[in-house]
């Protein structure tokens, strides 16, 4: 595998490692939110995982593959991550706790 290739896969691995902080920090709000709001964190932590599973799976299966499906599956692991990522942010927007 060139340079290239490897220095975007650990690019997409990071992120999946920054989305993993994100779900720490979603799972100490969920700690700390009122009883009321405990289901929907919940929710919203499963539906995360399952994503988050995808996104990883993406990635394994890009680290195999060479050639011409390189580019297409390249395309659909960056989607399936920034797609998580783009969720973990709205979910923990969803839940911050207002300024006082």
């Amino acid at each position: 595998m060139d340079n290239e290739k490897k220095t975007y896969l650990q690019q997409l691995a990071d992120k999946i490692v920054e989305i993993d902080n994100k779900l720490a920090e979603l799972k100490k709000q969920s700690s700390e939110a009122a009883s009321v709001m405990k289901e929907d964190y919940k929710k919203t932590a499963a539906d995360l995982k399952v994503r988050k599973k995808d996104a990883e799976a993406k990635l394994k299966e890009l680290r195999k593959v060479g050639g011409e499906g390189w580019d297409e599956i390249r395309r659909g692991a960056e989607q399936a991550i920034n797609d998580l990522s783009s969720a973990f942010d709205k979910a923990l927007s969803k839940f911050k706790k207002p300024q006082e």
